[in-house]
């Protein structure tokens, strides 16, 4: 499982890989929209991240994630989720 100082490694490795960003003093609390990225790039983002962990992160739970924090909480709770 994930901790949050990771998430935000791995956040911060995928921006650059989709986007070319690099980010400076990202954290928990870091809110996603603030980052200046456009919806293209935040998608390419979240397939980086479902690749990388091996889960899929699904639209409508995503929906609720607004910080590095909320992202972190939904991976969790999907990698403890019940397969189907």
């Amino acid at each position: 499982m994930q901790n949050p100082n990771s998430i935000v490694n791995l956040f911060s490795q995928a921006a650059f890989e989709v986007n070319g960003k690099t980010f400076q003093n990202l954290g928990p609390s870091t809110v996603i929209a603030s980052l200046g990225m456009d919806s293209v790039a935040i998608m390419e983002l979240i397939g980086y991240l479902e690749e990388q962990l091996g889960l899929r992160l699904p639209d409508e739970e995503l929906a609720n994630v607004h910080t590095l924090a909320d992202l972190e909480k939904l991976i969790q709770h999907i990698q403890t989720r019940p397969p189907p």
